[in-house]
């Protein structure tokens, strides 16, 4: 699986590639997937974006890596 973060700026590049590095083990455990980790900058970008295999899941950032793991779940399970 790949978890690609776009953002307009490095701090937050920095910020949401590290929080999905943090929960990257529960993911890759409990879905039974190996999850590649991408970040790519795009100063045209009004406001952060998340994409879980190409798509689009998240506009914006979480307030922390606990929502943004239970964000990244949804998603998988809803593709399940």
């Amino acid at each position: 699986m790949e978890i690609k973060v776009v953002c307009n700026d490095r701090y937050w590049c920095y910020t949401l590639s590290s929080w999905v590095y943090e929960v990257k083990d529960i993911i890759e455990s409990e879905f039974n997937e190996e999850v590649k980790v991408l970040e790519e900058l795009c100063s045209e970008c009004e406001d952060n974006q998340l994409y879980v295999n190409g798509d689009l899941i998240l506009i914006g950032t979480p307030s922390e890596e606990g929502y943004l793991l239970e964000i990244i779940k949804k998603y998988l399970r809803s593709r399940s």
